[in-house]
């Protein structure tokens, strides 16, 4: 095995330590009575313990920090992507990239591509004829992200 496949079999295996240590620490805290669960239907059920592993991993991505702080401003609203890209300040093509990359991080974390932060597809534009993306933040997750972003 050469260096560098021997790396990123290094590098998946503690990924996946992480990711089942997020699992049992959730577990462990739904056993205890002391962390709950929001369902947040086809984005999976999180745990504050999950919300902090995630956050930890993409706080440093400018695009999915403007998504976060947009979303959890205004819980259980819905945020246009126009909206995070003026927040972000990043082109539409990079902000695109970095939903991407939270997608790659969460599957990598959670073994599936899921957010702590509900989307789906807009109504399109009257005049541009562009349908949107919308996002919206349940209101216990955005409780728990503010404090874990402090």
């Amino acid at each position: 095995m050469d260096h560098a496949t021997l790396r990123a079999a290094v590098v998946a295996a503690l990924t996946d330590v992480e990711s089942l240590n997020a699992k049992l620490n959730g577990l462990l805290a739904a056993i205890d009575g002391t962390d709950t669960a929001v369902d947040l239907g086809r984005q999976g059920l999180w745990t504050k313990a999950q919300v902090a592993l995630l956050w930890s991993k993409v706080n440093h991505l400018p695009g999915v920090r403007a998504l976060f702080e947009a979303t959890a401003e205004r819980p259980d609203k819905k945020v246009m992507f126009t909206e995070i890209l003026q927040r972000s300040g990043l082109p539409e093509r990079q902000q695109s990239n970095e939903h991407a990359a939270l997608s790659r991080i969460s599957a990598q974390l959670f073994k599936g591509k899921r957010w702590p932060i509900e989307n789906s597809q807009g109504g399109s534009d009257s005049t541009t004829g562009k349908a949107e993306m919308l996002y919206w933040m349940d209101s216990r997750v955005a409780t728990w992200w503010r404090d874990i972003a402090q």
